[in-house]
């Protein structure tokens, strides 16, 4: 719940400043960018490491902004998450980030998971039976799971539409087990 709560007012924050900007697209791509950086689990530990002092992380993190070559508004909005120690709510702060993008742009991104990949007409019609869903553009991402054994898992907007075999399979077992 807090991590939810901080991840939409920071990344507001920082949405607002760009739109005002005109830069939100660029900030997006940038904190992007950096989120990809920060995946290194050495980076990783050290800019969530308290025992690191506070200025000594800032100073990492303007130099790995540096050498990304990221705007100034980025570099700032990073250094102020090391500052309040909410770095390790980035992940959460760049998904939410996209959403209002996304939002802005009229579209959204749609996850769809399937226990193999999906032919490109099947993709068409579910993006447009999506559309109609969310009154929104879709941009959809396509993933497999052969232990779905059929059917989808749709995420779309926060939600998960869970419409998998391995799931339908999982209920009928609960409720034989519950009844006998």
């Amino acid at each position: 719940m807090i991590a939810g709560s901080l991840s939409r007012r920071y990344a507001k924050a920082v949405f607002q400043l760009a739109l005002a900007q005109g830069t939100e697209e660029q900030i997006g791509r940038e904190i992007e960018q950096f989120a990809g950086a920060f995946q290194n689990p050495a980076l990783n530990t050290v800019l969530n490491n308290p025992t690191f002092a506070v200025q000594s992380r800032k100073n990492i993190v303007v130099e790995v902004a540096r050498s990304l070559q990221l705007s100034p508004l980025a570099v700032h909005f990073l250094s102020l998450l090391v500052e309040r120690d909410r770095l390790s709510f980035f992940q959460a702060i760049v998904e939410r980030y996209r959403r209002m993008l996304d939002e802005k742009k009229g579209q959204a991104e749609a996850r769809v998971i399937a226990a193999s990949a999906l032919e490109e007409n099947d993709l068409n019609r579910l993006g447009q039976t999506l559309e109609k869903i969310s009154g929104k553009r879709i941009v959809i991402h396509q993933e497999s799971d052969p232990s779905l054994i059929g059917g989808l898992v749709i995420h779309l907007e926060g939600k998960v539409y869970d419409g998998s075999v391995r799931t339908q399979l999982e209920k009928i077992t609960k409720q034989v087990e519950q009844a006998y």
